[in-house]
């Protein structure tokens, strides 16, 4: 597992800021926001949040699960927010740690789309990550044919997309998956020519909440 982030026992959240979307830890008051984000429809068909997702699943989400997987450096989960008005986009982070790699993870709301929101976001993480955490590669993977959350991922470079069958966990089902790459010494833009949709749509991959 890599090395923890400074300060995750005592669950201490860097705060990432841009000038436009910050980085920061999930509050209470970000809950209203992230259980509409979970109950959007695109979220149900690409990501692994439950169905039906209320407020109450947030508060747990929030409450307990980032707080306990952060001091245990399981998983580090960001709130992304507008850094003006501080309005929750959505959220984005790191799992499945093991070695010195990591999978990205985020979900973002309906709002966020078109924004910019999620790249800047995933760019923030990316810059922090790898020298805080030492990490020598960084995945992404998202669910076939979840074309946006590919598209994301090849305009901050991850490359070499590989589709596997049956290899992301859903709700308990199998469903098909890319799987994307991104060494720490990459840059951070597209190595080749786009080869999916002009017009995805749909969010980007979360394994939680």
């Amino acid at each position: 597992m890599p090395a923890l982030l400074a300060g995750a026992e005592h669950y201490d959240v860097p705060v990432l800021d841009d000038g436009t979307v910050r980085l920061r830890r999930l509050e209470p008051r970000d809950v209203p926001q992230l259980a509409l984000n979970c109950a959007d429809p695109a979220a149900a068909e690409f990501t692994t949040v439950p169905l039906g997702y209320t407020e109450d699943d947030a508060r747990w989400y929030v409450g307990q699960f980032v707080p306990e997987a952060w001091r245990a450096g399981r998983e580090y989960n960001w709130a992304a927010v507008d850094a003006a008005t501080d309005r929750l986009w959505g959220t984005v982070g790191l799992n499945a740690l093991r070695g010195t790699t990591a999978d990205v993870g985020l979900n973002f709301g309906p709002h966020a789309r078109g924004t910019g929101a999620a790249e800047a976001a995933c760019r923030l993480l990316l810059d922090h990550a790898f020298p805080a955490l030492g990490l020598t590669y960084a995945y992404w993977m998202a669910k076939v044919p979840n074309w946006a959350s590919r598209k994301l991922a090849w305009k901050l470079g991850f490359r070499s997309p590989v589709r596997i069958d049956g290899f992301m966990e859903q709700r308990g089902a199998s469903v098909d998956a890319w799987i994307l790459t991104l060494a720490a010494g990459d840059p951070r833009t597209p190595t080749t020519a786009w080869d999916g949709p002009p017009a995805p749509g749909g969010p980007g991959p979360e394994r939680r909440p």
